[in-house]
Order: C-alpha cells, then sequence, then structure tokens
C-alpha cells in the first residue's frame, strides 16, 4: 500500500512540473514583451558581476599563462646556464692542453739545444716542503724512470736544482735556494768562477769572489760544469746587488734566479754532468 503511495505522488510531481511548465511557456509567448523587458532588467542588473567574474576569470587565466612562461623560461634560462658552465669547463680545459703542450715543447727544445741525454725525463711537481726552514719540491718521477740523487732540475728558464733522494715512484729535489745548495757558476761576461749558494728565501749568493773581480749588476750567471751536477752553460740567473764595501775580502753578491721557483709545475729531471762524463768516455 505504502509502494502504491509512492508511485502516486511521483505521478503527481510530474504532472505538476509539466502544466506549470506549459503554463509558463504559454504565458512567455502571450506576454513576450513583459518577458523581454524583466529579462533586460535582470541582465542589466547582472551585468557588474558578469563583468566582474570574466575579469576575474581572465585574471586567473593570466595568472596561470605567466606562471607556466615563467617555468619554461627558467627552465630554458637553467639549460643556457648549464651550457655556459660545460663550454666554460672546455674552453679552461682546453686552454690548460694548450698550456701544457707549449711547456712540454719549450723543454723538448731546452733538452735539444743543451744536447741533455735522450733518457732526460719530464717530470710534473706534485709538492713542496712547507716547513720553511728548507726549500724542496717533489716531483712525480722516480728511480724506475732512471733518476738518482745528484741529477740536476732544469726548466728553460734556468736550473732548479738537484735531486737529493729517489724512490720508484717520487723524487726529492733541492732548489738552489735552499741553505744547503751549492752550484760552481761562472760570470757569462768576464768568466769569473764562484760558488752559487741558496739562501732559504727567493735570492742566492755568489760567494769566493775577490773584491777586484769585475761584477756588475746586471751580469748573467751561467752554470761551468766543474760540480759534476749541471752541465755547462745552462742559464742561471742575474746579479741583482754588489757591496764591496764590507768586511770580508770578497765581494757580496746578490743573484735572481732566473727560474720562477714559486711557480714550478713541470721540470727536466737530466742526469748529472759526472754521469754524462762518464757516459761519454
Amino acid at each position: 500500500m505504502t509502494t502504491f503511495s509512492k508511485r502516486y505522488q511521483l505521478l503527481l510531481y510530474v504532472l505538476v512540473v509539466f502544466i506549470l511548465t506549459s503554463v509558463f511557456f504559454g504565458v512567455k509567448a502571450r506576454h513576450q514583451q513583459l518577458f523581454s523587458a524583466a529579462e533586460q532588467g535582470i541582465m542589466t542588473l547582472a551585468y557588474p558581476f558578469q563583468k566582474a567574474a570574466d575579469l576575474a576569470i581572465d585574471s586567473c587565466n593570466s595568472i596561470i599563462d605567466n606562471y607556466v612562461s615563467l617555468i619554461h623560461v627558467n627552465r630554458e634560462n637553467q639549460a643556457l646556464k648549464n651550457r655556459i658552465a660545460n663550454l666554460e669547463r672546455q674552453l679552461i680545459a682546453r686552454e690548460e692542453s694548450q698550456r701544457q703542450n707549449l711547456q712540454l715543447r719549450k723543454l723538448l727544445n731546452f733538452q735539444e739545444e743543451h744536447q741533455l741525454p735522450a733518457h732526460a725525463t719530464i717530470a710534473n711537481v706534485i709538492g713542496r716542503d712547507a716547513s720553511g726552514f728548507s726549500r724542496l719540491i717533489f716531483i712525480d718521477h722516480g728511480s724506475r724512470d732512471l733518476i738518482k740523487i745528484h741529477d740536476p732540475a732544469l726548466t728553460p728558464g734556468g736550473i732548479v736544482g738537484q735531486v737529493i733522494m729517489a724512490s720508484p715512484f717520487s723524487a726529492k729535489i733541492m732548489l738552489i735556494t735552499d741553505s744547503h745548495s751549492s752550484c760552481d757558476v761562472l760570470v757569462q761576461r768576464t768568466r769569473e768562477r764562484g760558488i752559487l749558494q741558496g739562501d732559504n728565501q727567493e735570492l742566492c749568493r755568489l760567494s769566493y769572489l775577490m773584491r777586484s773581480a769585475d761584477i756588475q749588476i746586471g751580469d748573467t750567471i751561467i752554470t761551468s760544469g766543474m760540480d759534476g751536477v749541471y752541465p755547462k752553460g745552462i742559464p742561471v740567473g742575474t746579479i741583482v746587488s754588489v757591496d764591496r764595501e764590507n768586511d770580508s775580502l770578497c765581494q757580496r753578491i746578490t743573484v735572481q734566479p732566473f727560474a720562477n721557483l714559486n711557480g714550478l709545475e713541470e721540470i727536466i729531471v737530466s742526469a748529472s754532468n759526472g754521469q754524462n762524463n762518464n757516459h761519454v768516455q
């Protein structure tokens, strides 16, 4: 019984809606002008709200579009930055390779010019003594590369020092500025002989030259080849000061090495002069 009542109620609702719809369209057809005026009034009243809604929707769309565009721009900027950074790394690597090739060519030309042994080794500097009490460097070649104690270390700029210890894979070199270093040298202009000694700083002292010796600032110092270590005629440095007014019988002479001992990267390690002489004999 209840189900039957619900069915009648539903039919009644449908019938009422149908009748109201028919009445509405019938009235509208007869009174078109009245409804048109009402619709115009409603549209006039609704216009500001519709306009505000349209503006709000347009603003939201614009914000979304700008945000999406900004994301794309940021991605493109990041991609460009990554590409520029990669190109800069490639450029730095190429410049470093060119520098190393140029330095290697200079070392090979120096080796040929001074007729150094064919087995002379080109080595990289891998460390320095940081104690401040000595002037030492370490290289990445050792006894397995035929490097021995007293072998001279050279650059195209001039002499560097000599090997004082060699392990199979590395070696220690005492620079000419070390206080324990000594080298038999010549004043190129006058052929005066002296001993070059280090001062543990960046300069060297030229010792055992009498006051009467003709020594001038700017004179070039070269190796004499008489110490059994360095080949003859290798550039050493230039005289930067001469003191004859002292209590000693000898002049006090300061020499600036040609080689940039603080900026060494690659050097040549050759056989010592004594070994060269033995080889020639």
